[in-house]
């Protein structure tokens, strides 16, 4: 019984994970592979197809597929692509909520420890950006999602920067505006130079507070956004 796309491809992920077909290098002729596997090339370029979804090859036109391994984050961003159906209802956000909570306050608790100076200057640094945009929407959610990017780097492990660009960074750039743009954004501002005050004077559970104060109640105000009708709401959730 011949092999499927999906087999096959599965076969040649395997050989990319244990460095038999190593990053960098061209996967086999489609005859090669057709006459290795005993199949068509339809099923040979479905193969590789998938084997494209999974990040693990590059396809151009004009050139033999090459072996890429992919990053983490790129990993994290496939799987936030597909959950976004998910997290768009009030359920799911609520689950995303709760698990950002988790992660941030224990950033912010680890910061408050062992943040160098280099890393906590580039939290100041996303600050000041934030304070020079208050009137800025746009400008100002770069900033906040700068913050708590750094934020998540202190520690030096990739996972959490990954976890913050696949799912944080997106559910913060997403939320609806504020109708008081400036109190909005200044408030939040003023919560980031709280958690690095925190964090500069060593004081864990200080920053820990101030960091879940901001964002419980961006979950709050969210539901209560959902709950008020479109013409009588003048509230909207934080970034």
């Amino acid at each position: 019984m011949a092999l499927g796309a999906a087999e096959i491809a599965s076969m040649l992920a395997e050989e990319v994970h244990g460095g038999i077909l190593g990053a960098g290098a061209m996967l086999p002729s489609e005859r090669d592979l057709c006459d290795r596997f005993g199949v068509g090339r339809t099923t040979i370029r479905e193969a590789v197809k998938r084997l494209e979804a999974m990040r693990l090859v590059e396809l151009r036109k004009g050139y033999r597929p090459r072996v890429a391994y992919p990053t983490l984050t790129q990993l994290l961003g496939s799987i936030s692509a597909a959950s976004q159906l998910f997290f768009r209802g009030t359920e799911g956000g609520a689950h995303m909520e709760q698990a950002r909570l988790f992660l941030e306050t224990g950033l912010a608790r680890y910061a408050a420890q062992s943040a160098t100076a280099a890393q906590i200057g580039k939290m100041v640094a996303a600050i000041e950006r934030g304070d020079k945009a208050l009137d800025d929407l746009p400008a100002f959610r770069i900033a906040d999602v700068e913050f708590h990017r750094a934020l998540a780097e202190v520690p030096g492990n990739p996972i959490f920067v990954a976890l913050h660009d696949a799912f944080v960074g997106g559910l913060m750039m997403s939320r609806p505006g504020p109708k008081d743009v400036v109190s909005h954004n200044r408030r939040s501002n003023d919560e980031h130079k709280g958690v690095v005050q925190a964090i500069i004077a060593h004081d864990a559970e200080a920053a820990v507070t101030i960091l879940t104060k901001h964002l419980t109640r961006n979950y709050a105000i969210y539901v209560n956004h959902v709950l008020t009708p479109l013409e009588d709401s003048n509230q909207s959730p934080e970034v």
